[in-house]
């Protein structure tokens, strides 16, 4: 008897065993708590666009996303994660209902297969936007570019490309005699200072008046900044007047370019976009020599210095 109760005074378990058998328990009973409690969550879910009305115009961009609030049980919601990333929901506008004499298009989970999305039912309580607006097509239309106004100083060392903008081009539509005399749609201005990294950020389009409808409302703007690097490149030498079938001699034959790019924006085949020119019709009188230039250089260069500036030229005359 004596021996049964030492045995069973050894197995006793110790305070800290008892605490984290009881943070276990613990735990397990707020795991069942929370995946039956009720929440509501918001998910972004990709949209496709059927049948969009071909005598309409839509006022602001159709989105590429809808944020949808769900409401279910953790333990749905849980499952609903697992099936990111979503497919895309198909939006049929021959199913929507149109409201404002036809001009609005509602959006709501009865005309909307959220089911085939999430995999499982679930209470949809809202859907952003939930509207989309339309006007009729009024004038005439025409597309156009986009241009940024910016005006970037870099930090010292640094330089920055040309702006790339998705999407480039914008429809505009309105009265005939206002839109032939648009030939680009501006963004908002960009101004920085100091700047040591690129950009990457979305900007509202400028309506040149109330008259014009755009078919977009912003659009996305990309600018590289990097650190500038000094390189050098030897370039041939070409006169112009070879199209006069004039042939001249140049000695060099080839100049040495010195000029700065961004990091990684330059590459060995971009050096076949320089092109150095002279004009033997054209030689100096005091050094006897044509001035050398460059009539192409790739985009997002800044040329220091061609050496030699001159060249000498001798003329070969036809027979």
């Amino acid at each position: 008897m004596a021996a049964s109760k030492k045995y069973f005074i050894e197995k006793k378990p110790g305070k800290a065993q008892a605490f984290f058998i009881c943070v276990i328990i613990a735990s397990f009973l707020w795991l069942i708590h929370a995946l039956n409690t009720v929440y509501t969550q918001t998910f972004k879910i990709p949209v496709e666009f059927k049948n969009i009305p071909p005598n309409k115009k839509p006022v602001a961009q159709l989105p590429d996303f809808l944020n949808v609030d769900v409401k279910a049980s953790g333990l749905k919601l849980t499952f609903i994660q697992l099936n990111k990333p979503f497919s895309p929901i198909e939006i049929d506008f021959n199913n929507l209902h149109a409201v404002n004499r036809n001009q609005n298009y509602v959006l709501s989970s009865s005309n909307l297969r959220f089911e085939s999305v999430f995999k499982l039912r679930a209470e949809i309580k809202g859907i952003s936007p939930d509207t989309l607006y339309f006007i009729e097509k009024i004038g005439t239309e025409k597309t156009v570019p986009l241009k940024v106004p910016v005006q970037i100083h870099c930090a010292a060392g640094y330089s920055y490309n040309k702006s790339i903008l998705t999407p480039s081009v914008v429809t505009i539509w309105g009265e005939p005699d206002v839109v032939k005399n648009i030939d680009t749609i501006y963004t908002q201005a960009i101004t920085l200072n100091n700047v040591n990294q690129s950009l990457n950020t979305n900007l509202e389009l400028t309506a040149p008046n109330k008259n014009i409808h755009l078919s977009s409302n912003e659009t996305s703007v990309f600018i590289e900044v990097g650190q500038l690097l000094e390189q050098t490149v030897y370039v041939s030498v070409t006169d112009v007047q070879q199209a006069n079938k004039q042939q001249a001699s140049v000695f060099p034959a080839k100049v040495q370019v010195r000029f700065t790019s961004i990091k990684n924006s330059f590459h060995a085949k971009d050096t076949l976009l320089f092109k150095a020119v002279i004009n033997s019709e054209k030689i100096n009188a005091d050094t006897k020599k044509c001035r050398v230039s460059l009539s192409e250089i790739p985009e997002n260069v800044n040329v220091l210095d061609i050496e030699p500036k001159e060249v000498q030229v001798l003329i070969l005359k036809n027979k």
